[in-house]
């Protein structure tokens, strides 16, 4: 009977090298496209301790489209060309409960949409706040992260590319 040959597992270093490879593994900051609302790229903050991903939105308001309730929103500055403010309108999902990483609760608009995180397209939830005065204008969940299977690489950034329009 011949010795049986033992196969060697790959090292963590070429797996983490074929993930990132697929687009599976994440940078602490990468580009997220938000194809619903036309905009082609904005820069997000991944969040593993957030669980709900967040967009900057002025002046959301509740409206009634053919039976079924949507929020209208704007996002400024994020027209394809960086310049000019967006008027959006998504589906509205619920109000929820939102506490914020300073410990306050807000009830905030949740609303569904399409996200593009390389060649990752997902169907996400998304809170509408007032993101001002934080660095990135989204922040993108451990939800959405869940949904792409994604790993997150804290040392690195922008790991899956700009966002692949379709």
């Amino acid at each position: 009977m011949s010795p049986q040959r033992l196969k060697a597992k790959p090292s963590l270093k070429s797996q983490t090298e074929a993930l990132i490879a697929d687009g599976h593994v994440l940078g602490w900051r990468e580009w997220i496209g938000l194809p619903d609302l036309n905009v082609p790229q904005i820069k997000a903050k991944v969040d593993t301790g957030a669980r709900t991903s967040s967009l900057h939105a002025l002046n959301p308001k509740q409206i009634t489209l053919d039976g079924r309730d949507y929020v209208q929103f704007v996002l400024p500055h994020y027209r394809g060309d960086g310049h000019g403010r967006i008027q959006c309108c998504a589906p509205l999902v619920e109000l929820r409960e939102i506490r914020s990483s300073n410990g306050n609760a807000e009830e905030r608009f949740i609303v569904s949409t399409h996200i593009v995180v390389g060649h990752h397209k997902l169907k996400v939830e998304v809170s509408l706040a007032n993101r001002s005065i934080m660095g990135f204008p989204m922040l993108l969940g451990r939800t959405a992260m869940k949904a792409g299977r994604f790993l997150v690489l804290p040392s690195k950034s922008y790991l899956a590319g700009k966002p692949e329009q379709s």
